[in-house]
């Protein structure tokens, strides 16, 4: 399973919820708005892939791997969207755009954007 945005959308939601306590495939159903049997198919490719392990008790935890793709979506997806609001899009609209968006950005970009935003809050001060 190669990483796509299936992948990352899953790391995303895995690393948010985690949080919050033990990671359940019923959880990220939830949050992702699909049916427990899908996420339990995506779960297992994943697995299979080296993206997460999933525990005895069907608690799902992040391989290293896993891990590091997870925060670095949560990264992009965090300057997208703070970028956007900080440009005056309502927080509504900056996160489904952020999240559409956080899949097709190379790093060069994301750390210009990054350059940017700092750039924009420092006019704003």
């Amino acid at each position: 399973m190669e990483q796509n945005q299936k992948v990352e959308d899953y790391m995303r939601v895995i690393c948010r919820l985690r949080e919050n306590g033990a990671v359940r495939g019923a959880y990220i159903a939830r949050e992702l708005g699909v049916t427990k049997p899908t996420v339990s198919v995506a779960l297992r490719e994943m697995e299979a892939a080296g993206f997460l392990v999933i525990q005895p008790d069907r608690t799902v935890e992040l391989t290293e791997r896993g891990e590091k793709i997870g925060r670095y979506v949560i990264e992009r997806n965090e300057v997208l969207f703070g970028l956007l609001t900080d440009l005056g899009v309502d927080k509504k609209t900056a996160d489904a755009d952020a999240g559409n968006m956080e899949h097709g950005i190379s790093e060069e970009s994301l750390n210009a954007l990054k350059r940017l935003r700092l750039a924009l809050r420092s006019i704003k001060e």
